[in-house]
Order: structure tokens, then C-alpha cells, then sequence
């Protein structure tokens, strides 16, 4: 038997399931993990509350990532053997001692990082590389402003635009935060501190992560041939909680961008759905060489805090409540 963490019914925290489940076994071209980790995401808190349109029908597990030891392997696996460190993206079901998954989607562990900062890697890095490399095109000189900076992908993101030489400013809601920031070796401001400066213009990149009427006044910002990435739409979600007209008012407040108006302003305004990206093997093997990089680029996940997995509801709490900077993750 093994556990897993289930969504039963929508609602807070507290209404995730510790479950003993039966443990599947590997089919040919797949490989079963022993998890030490699990990453856990905004994408999870907004499925727990019925706001995911990609989530499975109830009940499900959620998480998209872990890391651990391999315990089986089917009989057309090469890549990875039983006892090696890995890697794993989960498409839902990453909350479990155990998951067993296509071998595509297991990486060995990095070079010079832990299983903790190993669970920490997988969505952040693939979401930051489609949104900074293949989206953003960031380069050398670029002036460079990251929305989520104290978040797993503001994190890598960050290191990813600095390595490529761009100038790049950090923003957190939270004053207190601005120092982790900095540490960085980005410039760090509030989201109104930056929002009340009009001065602060001129972007190459932008990465948005809230969505809603934050997307118009910072596309305001880019420069000539400027570029906004959009990720994701944290507005529409407050404390962990089901608001609908919270919700609503975020999409009332997404613009609704007229290609015409795009000739005047010389700017690209782009959307990333990495899940759905992460679906076509071609991509999966892609960004998985792409991983090659993050020794010599210097990418180094930020693991904020870890929970036991018995304490899903306080991971969930902390997350959604703003406390995080960097990964949360729940522990086996």
C-alpha cells in the first residue's frame, strides 16, 4: 500500500484526503518511483477550489512533480535504472509516496542538486525556458521585469534572464520580500511601488503571472518591440478561496487586445499553458536537453519550505496565503 492526496470536493485546505491506496505497477515503457518530494504549485490550490479548467473530475490527485529513487522499471526502459535519483513530471496524481509514470517523463536528478531542489525544478524551469527563451527570446542588454519574483518560476526565471545578460527587476506584493529579491541580483520593488512609477518603463520582457487588469498597465511598460508573457491569473484567487466575483472581475479586467492597436504599440503579447505545451513528446524532449544548461547557467531552485505530506493543508495555507518565497514542497 502507499498514500496519496486526493481532492475529493472542492473547497479549503482542509478538505484534502490523506488516502492508503493500492500502488500500480509499472507497464513496459514505464517506471515506478519511490517519492521523497512533491512540488506543490498555485495551479494545485486553484484546482483544489474548482478554478482549473484542466483538472481531472473528482476525486483526484493533484501535483505535477516529484523527485525520489526508482523502484521499478518496465522491461523497455534504458534511460534509468531501479536505485537511480530522479525526476519526474506527474500531469496531476505527484501527491504520493509512489507514482508510476511513462519513462518520458522521468529525468535523472541534475548534477549538483538534492532530491528536495530536484522537486523544485520541473515546472518551474520548464515554465520559466518557454516563457524567457522560446517566448521572450530575452538576450543580452534586454531590461528585463519578472511579476512573480519570489515565486519557483520568478526564481528561475531570474537566474535564467541574468545568465543571458539581461537587466532584470524583481516584484513581490510583500515589502518584506524584496531582499530575497535582491539577493538575486535583481532590482526589487513592490507591485505598487512599480504600478505608482511611471518612469519604470521601457521593458524588453515581461513576465505576468496575476492576470486581469495587471496585464493592460504592464504591456504599457514594454518598450518598442517589447514582450509580455502572460502565465497565469493569481488575481482571480485570494487566501485559498472560491470567490467568483473576484474571478469575474479579473476576467473583466483581462484585455481584450486588438491586433490593429498591436501595429501602433510594436509589442507581442503572448500566453503560456506549459501543461498543455508539456503534452507533445517533441517538447518534453526538447526542454529535457535543454536541462543540460542549468549547471553552467547557474540555476539553483529556492526550496522556501517543506511540509510532511500529512501536513498538506498547512503547504496549501502557507502557499496560498503569500508566505512562500520559492518552492513549497510536502515530504514522504
Amino acid at each position: 500500500m502507499h498514500r496519496d492526496i486526493a481532492i475529493t470536493q472542492f473547497g479549503p485546505a482542509s478538505r484534502l484526503q490523506l488516502r492508503e491506496v493500492a500502488a500500480r505497477a509499472p507497464g513496459d515503457d514505464e517506471v515506478a518511483i519511490d517519492v521523497a518530494y512533491s512540488g506543490v504549485n498555485f495551479a494545485d490550490v486553484q484546482m483544489r477550489i474548482g478554478l482549473y479548467p484542466d483538472a481531472p473530475k473528482k476525486p483526484f490527485v493533484p501535483g505535477y512533480e516529484v523527485s525520489g529513487k526508482v523502484a521499478q522499471i518496465g522491461k523497455q526502459v534504458r534511460d534509468v535504472q531501479v536505485g537511480d535519483a530522479v525526476i519526474a513530471g506527474t500531469y496531476f496524481g505527484g501527491y504520493a509516496s509512489t507514482v508510476t509514470v511513462p519513462a518520458s517523463q522521468v529525468f535523472k536528478l541534475p548534477a549538483k542538486l538534492d532530491l528536495a531542489a530536484g522537486a523544485a525544478l520541473p515546472v518551474a524551469y520548464f515554465t520559466a525556458q518557454l516563457a524567457v527563451s522560446e517566448m521572450g527570446r530575452v538576450r543580452k542588454g534586454d531590461r528585463v521585469l519578472i511579476e512573480p519574483g519570489t515565486g519557483g518560476v520568478g526564481v528561475i526565471a531570474t537566474q535564467m534572464a541574468r545568465y543571458l545578460g539581461a537587466e532584470v527587476t524583481g516584484l513581490t506584493t510583500s515589502a518584506h520580500k524584496k531582499p530575497f529579491i535582491t539577493a538575486l541580483g535583481a532590482t526589487a520593488y513592490t507591485l505598487d511601488e512599480l504600478r505608482a512609477d511611471s518612469k519604470l518603463t521601457g521593458y524588453d520582457f515581461i513576465l505576468n503571472s496575476s492576470g486581469g487588469g495587471n496585464i493592460q498597465w504592464q504591456r504599457a511598460r514594454l518598450g518598442m518591440t517589447g514582450r509580455i508573457v502572460c502565465i497565469g491569473m493569481s488575481s482571480g484567487v485570494k487566501d485559498g478561496k472560491r470567490n467568483l466575483l473576484r474571478v469575474a472581475s479579473a476576467l473583466i479586467q483581462m484585455p481584450r487586445i486588438s491586433i490593429l492597436k498591436l501595429f501602433n504599440d510594436n509589442t507581442g503579447v503572448y500566453a503560456l499553458n506549459a501543461l498543455h505545451v508539456l503534452r507533445d513528446p517533441a517538447w518534453i524532449a526538447r526542454l529535457t536537453r535543454s536541462m543540460e544548461t542549468i549547471v553552467p547557467m547557474g540555476i539553483q531552485p529556492h526550496v522556501g519550505k517543506v511540509f510532511p505530506a500529512s501536513d498538506v493543508a498547512g503547504a496549501h495555507t502557507f502557499l496560498e496565503t503569500k508566505q512562500a518565497t520559492g518552492k513549497v514542497l510536502l515530504q514522504w
